[in-house]
């Protein structure tokens, strides 16, 4: 995962957000909290004094406020503070969001090894979320080292309890046969019920797995839709194929170059250096926009930056004013694939 400042995370941390399913003495200090964060003089005073005086759920409201800057200046290390001590009392939901702001605070916060002993605690509670979190650390040798076969166990608690990230991760395990055995007709039911909780990841593999006919019927009618969907909410790789889609005029889809520059920017935009490749390349040529050689060398060089060889390669040549780039579009098989 990558690192992002804690602010960019912030609100997503409302994982335990501020309205679980409380007891009703509880539910008033969740109406306290919300008030709090919005700027309420004493709700804000009577939260801090319940979590002055030990109340593990004011503790980890504080924490909350704290982290958000809603209703109290934005301080990370005070989140911290008070996340932490509702955590050591056993609190799942601050010690899921400990773990959250330690895997992914800036250097200074830092700490996968805290983040995992968080996680690890809240996912043996049972907690879908650092179930997810602490199986995709132990896959990538994150805080510990790599791990596939304890990352599939608490992956696949977690898919147990439809969360989508998990079913995905686990369905990507049952492909690769990694941690667990292969097996792809599992791969294809964990992948389909991420896909329909709208795991976009999900549904960009499933269209792969479809097309291909991998632990499935191929059926190029349904990839195409799940292709469709996975672009829909901004997943590049299915932006980048369903460029090409359009470029070629696959599937039943009418030929459209400037749906296909489209799909192609919006995956560009987001670092993805095949599209960025390709994006040169259609600049260089003028296909579907007008041709403009200072934006293809700008494709071109941002692709590069991103570890693509061919445009590394080209920029070189452009730089040595041998020639200019070769003729090239998004690429797309015959089938919607390849399936990795």
């Amino acid at each position: 995962m990558p690192v992002r400042p804690l602010q960019s995370f912030a609100l997503a941390l409302a994982l335990s957000c501020f309205f679980p399913a409380y007891a009703v003495q509880d539910r008033e200090i969740a109406d306290l909290a919300v008030s709090a964060a919005k700027g309420v003089g004493k709700a804000q005073q009577k939260v801090e004094a319940l979590a002055r005086e030990g109340n593990t759920l004011a503790e980890h409201f504080m924490g909350l406020l704290y982290l958000t800057g809603k209703g109290m200046p934005k301080d990370d290390r005070q989140a911290i503070e008070w996340l932490t001590r509702a955590a050591r009392k056993g609190h799942v939901e601050s010690a899921h969001n400990l773990g959250v702001i330690l895997e992914r605070a800036p250097d200074g916060l830092k700490d996968p090894e805290r983040a995992l002993q968080w996680y690890r605690f809240a996912a043996g509670q049972g907690y879908a979320r650092s179930q997810v979190n602490l199986g995709t650390m132990l896959l990538d040798g994150v805080g510990a080292a790599a791990n596939p076969v304890e990352a599939g166990k608490w992956l696949g608690l977690a898919a147990a309890q439809e969360e989508p990230r998990a079913e995905y991760l686990f369905g990507m395990l049952h492909l690769d046969g990694r941690g667990v055995d292969k097996n792809p007709a599992e791969a294809g039911r964990m992948m389909r019920s991420a896909a329909e909780h709208g795991e976009r990841d999900a549904q960009y593999r499933l269209a792969l797995m479809q097309g291909n006919g991998i632990g499935m019927a191929k059926d190029d009618r349904k990839a195409l839709a799940w292709l469709e969907q996975a672009a829909g909410k901004g997943q590049p790789n299915a932006e980048y194929l369903l460029a090409a889609v359009y470029a070629k005029g696959l599937y039943g889809v009418e030929r459209d170059e400037k749906t296909a520059v489209t799909w192609l920017m919006r995956s560009a935009n987001q670092g993805y250096a095949e599209a960025q490749y390709a994006l040169g390349i259609v600049y260089a040529e003028g296909r579907g926009v007008a041709r403009d050689t200072s934006q293809a060398l700008e494709w071109f060089r941002k692709a590069a930056n991103n570890g693509h060889a061919a445009a590394s390669s080209l920029v070189e040549t452009i730089r040595a004013g041998t020639s200019g780039p070769r003729s090239a579009e998004p690429a797309a098989p015959a089938t919607i694939g390849p399936p990795r």
